[in-house]
């Protein structure tokens, strides 16, 4: 789908506007225009996704200096906000799963860097995965739920190390106790009949397990190496144990075109009395790759089932590229705490509304959220030359058109 670049941008989207008013707890209406105004903004302005930018771009939007202050001084309930926004995700899900579907919750976080920045709140150093060291930034831990052909950013929580929340004199929650949180306050979608908590090794562990079985959930995570299993009563951690298996002996399961040699270990795993343990190699030209272990709380699971599940957990990776590169996620300059985490709640109530925008349009086969915002980008496009071409017919001057699309000399 072509790329229609326009820099101004009315504030005339329906489906947003109808979208936000259902999760709207009762904002006064110059609260609720800035909500609307930062949302559009940040689907239909391209490039870097700045308020200043939002501010100049939108021909409604107030001056950015109010928009600062929405979001910093404002009085208005952003946890009420976001808890309307769980509820209508939470309604759509159980009018539009399938019977017996199964779900799953993805589980993990992102770190947003802000190197250079030195006066924002609540900054400390984060490890990266994709730089592989800690960087200066804060970080978020997330949820996804995932079901059919749906990935639905649910739950966020930023992360503050202890020193920070000292600082600010906020109560310390670890990464392991926002997600426990956020599987504990999951309601289980009526449809679903099976559900999976999925998760990398840095959050699988007892605490998270024993939650999702506390749910009625089943869990499939990555596990470090060093975690123990006793195969034939020895014990030993699995990067030891993984020394005596020859990959080419194994069996070959093939899943999404990769093929993995996969050894299938059934018993306890350090604390967890029962699991089902894979030792995964993936094929590759120069043989195979480093083993990956998986365990799964659900025993009944055959490895290819398994491996293809824990896939899933790539739905969450792949919504944070399309957090920051299409929605700004990482690209505020704001500096207190309130107006970041309040930055937050838009950027997700933008994606959801594009999630749920495409569900609704089965007409049209999106591939992705990208396709989804580049169609609304022409929609912006058409009705932008349509209000040029009305103003015309009504005889109303360039010069006053100019003016009213900020753009007069």
């Amino acid at each position: 789908m072509p790329n229609v670049l326009t820099k101004y941008i009315l504030n005339d989207n329906d489906e947003l506007y109808n979208f936000l008013n259902d999760v709207n707890y009762g904002m006064s209406k110059p609260q609720f225009h800035h909500l609307y105004t930062i949302a559009n903004g940040l689907i239909n302005v391209h490039g870097t996704k700045t308020l200043s930018k939002i501010a100049e771009s939108i021909i409604s939007a107030k001056d950015s200096s109010c928009i600062y202050k929405f979001l910093s001084r404002s009085k208005w309930d952003d946890k009420l906000l976001n808890q309307n926004r769980i509820n209508l995700l939470n309604f759509f899900l159980k009018y539009n799963i399938k019977p017996k579907s199964v779900g799953f919750i993805a589980l993990d976080d992102t770190v947003n860097s802000k190197e250079s920045a030195k006066k924002i709140q609540g900054l400390s150093y984060n490890y990266s995965h994709s730089d592989g060291k800690n960087i200066w930034s804060h970080c978020v831990v997330t949820s996804n739920f995932i079901v059919n052909n749906k990935s639905i950013p649910m739950q966020y929580q930023p992360y503050y190390r202890k020193e920070v929340c000292k600082d600010l004199n906020m109560k310390f929650k670890s990464k392991i106790d926002i997600a426990e949180e956020f599987i504990n306050s999951f309601k289980t979608p009526s449809n679903c009949e099976k559900i999976y908590c999925l998760m990398d090794s840095w959050y699988t562990n007892s605490k998270l397990i024993n939650a999702s079985l506390k749910k009625g959930y089943y869990l499939i995570g990555a596990v470090k190496s060093n975690r123990k299993i006793s195969p034939l009563g020895i014990t030993m951690q699995l990067s030891e144990f993984a020394k005596y298996i020859n990959p080419n002996t194994l069996d070959l399961v093939t899943v999404k075109s990769k093929e993995y040699r996969v050894y299938t270990y059934e018993g306890n795993i350090s604390n967890f009395p029962n699991a089902k343990v894979l030792i995964c190699y993936e094929a590759d030209t120069n043989g195979f790759k480093p083993p990956v272990y998986l365990m799964s709380t659900d025993i009944e699971l055959n490895a290819e089932t398994i491996i293809e599940y824990y896939s899933k957990r790539w739905n969450i990776e792949t919504s944070y590229k399309y957090f920051k590169s299409n929605l700004g996620f990482d690209k505020y300059r704001i500096r207190s705490i309130l107006s970041i985490e309040r930055y937050f709640l838009i950027v997700f109530l933008s994606y959801n509304f594009l999630e749920l925008f495409r569900s609704i349009k089965i007409n049209i086969d999106f591939q992705n959220i990208g396709e989804i915002q580049g169609y609304i980008n022409i929609l912006s496009a058409k009705k932008f030359v349509t209000y040029i071409y009305e103003k015309a017919k009504k005889d109303i001057s360039l010069e006053s058109i100019l003016k009213e699309l900020k753009i007069a000399c």
